[in-house]
């Protein structure tokens, strides 16, 4: 799909900017590219403290997934 860009103008500071491009080196992207997907929903920013629970469910559906071992079984019957 080709969408039609428009050029926009940001103003941060030196540290915000740098660590924007340092984010964006991080997934191989342009900074461009960078807010192309976080504005269209592909790549999320997460706060800090949402962080934790998103591990505890991430580690949750892990141990979902897995094959209950024998001592899981044991437990069950």
């Amino acid at each position: 799909m080709n969408l039609i860009k428009t050029r926009y103008e940001v103003t941060l500071s030196q540290d915000a900017w740098d660590g924007v491009e340092t984010i964006a080196r991080k997934f191989n992207l342009s900074v461009s590219e960078l807010f192309e997907q976080v504005g269209s929903g592909l790549l999320a920013i997460v706060d800090p403290e949402d962080l934790e629970d998103i591990e505890d469910f991430l580690d949750l559906q892990v141990s979902l997934d897995a094959e209950p071992t024998l001592e899981d079984q044991e437990r069950i019957y």
